[in-house]
């Protein structure tokens, strides 16, 4: 599950500067998923394993 997790937290981090290069429609909401993806990654990365 951490590891599904990581995953999706990494592709919302890629999304948002992607969709900026691109000019996609809504790129603004694509950096607000870019910032989730970014306090998920953090979160995960202060989470200790168990």
């Amino acid at each position: 599950m951490r590891k599904a997790i990581m995953i999706m937290g990494i592709g919302l981090f890629l999304a948002g500067p992607i969709a900026k290069i691109y000019h996609l429609d809504h790129a603004n909401n694509y950096m607000i998923a870019s910032g989730l993806g970014l306090v998920m990654i953090t979160v995960l990365a202060f989470i200790k394993k168990k």
